[in-house]
């Protein structure tokens, strides 16, 4: 059965509309944000890719942790988050789908992902994360956040919640689904994977730390 999620069009027009106001949803995202950046492991000299940059901010802290030697990059499918991306970090982004990494091999010593992966077709992922496996270099780490299951009654009670109103209309909870993707980092041949679930106001972010060797 085809999964009932948005198009890359109509993702992409959805995150457009949205444009700067997309911070505004720090509201359950920024404690899982911040966890991520720690797992990173950042130091200066790093070249560093960022899936879905949003509205620069989370590129412009990892600019800010890697300088001054090292090199953010950034990849977004919405013109205008590659727009206001720029203006904020002047780093060079990419409009460009993360399906399709416009990057040579061994280029990065670290990936972060955040609130991408939700977005695309279960059939899609491995394919994605073997992606992000060749673009990354030996012994480099990825970083990915993503929605996941509740793990008590009240985050339980709200993905019951958002999986109803994502059936109805994917739009309204902004493209994303809660996923478990801790056993598909391991399958696509990273290593020395790690899983955290961070809860804020409710809504359950899921981090994977995994390593390339």
């Amino acid at each position: 059965m085809e999964e009932n999620i948005l198009s890359t069009t109509a993702a992409q027009r959805f995150y457009d509309r949205i444009g700067s106001r997309y911070d505004w949803f720090e509201f359950y995202e920024a404690k899982a944000k911040e966890r991520a950046h720690q797992a990173l492991n950042l130091a200066p000299g790093h070249k560093v890719l960022s899936v879905g940059v949003g509205t620069g901010k989370g590129l412009s802290q990892i600019i800010k942790a890697i300088s001054p030697a090292g090199t953010g990059f950034g990849l977004d499918i919405s013109p205008v988050m590659v727009r206001l991306t720029k203006e904020r970090t002047s780093a060079p982004v990419s409009l460009a789908d993360a399906r399709q990494l416009p990057y040579r091999s061994e280029s990065f010593d670290r990936i972060f992902a955040a609130y991408v992966l939700d977005l695309l077709p279960q059939s899609d992922l491995e394919d994605l994360l073997l992606g992000f496996k060749r673009v990354l270099k030996s012994s480099g780490i990825l970083v990915i956040i993503a929605l996941t299951d509740g793990v008590d009654r009240f985050s339980n009670a709200l993905i019951a919640a958002w999986k109803g109103v994502f059936s109805l209309n994917p739009a309204l909870c902004g493209g994303c689904r809660p996923l478990q993707l801790f056993d598909l980092v391991r399958e696509a041949g990273f290593n020395h994977s790690e899983r955290e679930v961070i809860v804020q106001m409710g809504v359950p972010s899921e981090i994977i730390r995994a390593e390339k060797f």
